[in-house]
């Protein structure tokens, strides 16, 4: 990133931190898991006059979602779980127990949003057993499905879940298989001494109050890390694909998956199982936000370029944080010089079966053109090349399938008859004529 775009961030930061009255705010900015640009301005600690910092670690609050989500389907890819099996299988004895596991993560499940409880009035969460207790009061405020409605609750249940496969605490399971394996070294579950003051903001005069810390307890699943801005780049990073190792792709995949729609009147907002999806021109920005007593967070995530920001504040209510990364990580985007064409070379030698079904093919008045690439077989519709590409992959001698694009997963079939070879895909026949 040029130095235009760390002085234009580094000016942002300190006039919104002033204009919005916020005691100390971070902004990092990072591109294929290399920070690029970072910028705070303000306190960390008001009293002390200790400045915020990318170091500076805040409690994330809700963001904390997505490594609970991360371990769950981590878990569902290696068999353990399955977003289609019932939470009442792990956790019997509920009257909401027929909910599947994939409603709770994507918020569709209809489950209230808070425990039972007066946990936001004392500050302190129940234990585990205090929590299951509390269940037998639950609501459903909508059916299963029907619509989308943000649950704490849900991702506390996904903890218990998480602790009873695992047979031990879903931070260990995070600890372990998450932060340690990334680096995260400042992501933690309590705040360390130097964390940042969570501060709320007087109304009416200009000054702030210290705000209690909450101990959410066996809720803590909901929203109880601690981290840094540059910590949280790097997590963005392993949530686009950067670390294959840690996250896999089909969990990657899953979590950006829409499962619901959140913003039903211009469908600019959805979610997947544990990110916010929101559309803002042409691209879908994937993230979570978090607010916590005296905090507020965002993560942004374009996985298409593999940009992430991340920003991060020492204030209950002051700004937006969620509009500041996603304008950061527009302009981030647009900074970011074109990459250099790529060199053509040649094709690997085209088999013999595949030579004979290059070229134009016509089902229902539409000409699909085969064509061969360094990838393998590919397909197209003539009239729309750049929007119905298909690559297929071969299962067997005169059997296709697709694997992106067009049809995706239907079956492309090649036989011979009368010396000719014939095709079909997603049993359509396709001819070399327009009859």
């Amino acid at each position: 990133m040029d130095t235009d775009f760390q002085s234009e961030l580094a000016a942002r930061v300190a006039r919104d931190q002033a204009r919005y009255r916020v005691p100390g705010l971070t902004v990092i900015v990072g591109v294929d898991g290399v920070q690029l640009a970072a910028a705070s301005a303000g306190f960390a600690d008001v009293a002390d006059r200790i400045p915020a910092t990318s170091t500076t670690a805040y409690r994330i609050g809700s963001i904390t979602k997505t490594f609970i989500a991360a371990a769950t389907l981590s878990l569902c890819s290696q068999g353990a779980l399955s977003l289609d099996t019932p939470i009442g299988r792990f956790l019997p004895g509920l009257h909401f127990a027929d909910l599947p596991l994939r409603t709770v993560l994507s918020h569709s499940s209809g489950l209230q949003r808070e425990v039972p409880g007066p946990m936001w009035e004392s500050m302190q969460g129940p234990s585990a057993t205090e929590l299951m207790a509390a269940l037998v009061d639950v609501e459903l405020v909508a059916a299963p499905g029907e619509r989308w409605h943000y649950s704490n609750l849900g991702y506390a249940l996904l903890g218990q879940i998480i602790e009873r496969v695992v047979d031990q605490p879903y931070e260990t399971l995070i600890d372990r298989t998450l932060l340690r394996p990334l680096n995260l070294t400042h992501t933690r579950w309590t705040p360390p001494a130097d964390a940042a003051i969570g501060y709320r903001l007087d109304p009416y005069a200009e000054a702030v109050d210290r705000e209690p810390m909450m101990d959410q307890a066996a809720v803590g699943a909901a929203g109880e890390l601690w981290s840094t801005g540059e910590d949280l780049v790097r997590w963005g990073h392993a949530l686009c694909g950067g670390a294959p190792d840690v996250v896999p792709p089909k969990v990657v995949d899953a979590m950006h998956r829409v499962q619901i729609m959140v913003d039903t009147a211009s469908w600019k907002r959805g979610w997947g199982l544990g990110l916010i999806l929101d559309r803002h021109d042409d691209h879908v920005l994937a993230g979570h936000t978090g607010a916590m007593p005296g905090f507020q967070t965002a993560l942004t995530l374009d996985r298409a370029t593999n940009t992430v920001v991340a920003v991060l504040a020492n204030a209950t209510r002051s700004m937006n944080l969620a509009t500041l990364a996603a304008e950061v990580t527009a302009a981030a985007i647009a900074a970011q010089p074109a990459p250099p064409p790529e060199v053509w070379t040649p094709a690997p030698p085209c088999p013999p079966e595949v030579t004979e079904l290059l070229g134009s093919w016509w089902t229902e008045s539409d000409e699909t053109v085969f064509t061969w690439r360094h990838d393998g077989l590919h397909a197209h519709l003539a009239s729309d090349p750049a929007a119905t590409d298909t690559r297929f992959v071969q299962e067997a001698p005169g059997r296709f399938r697709a694997a992106a694009g067009r049809f995706h997963g239907e079956l492309l079939l090649a036989t011979h008859a009368n010396g000719n070879v014939e095709l079909r895909w997603a049993t359509y026949p396709l001819t070399r004529t327009t009859r």
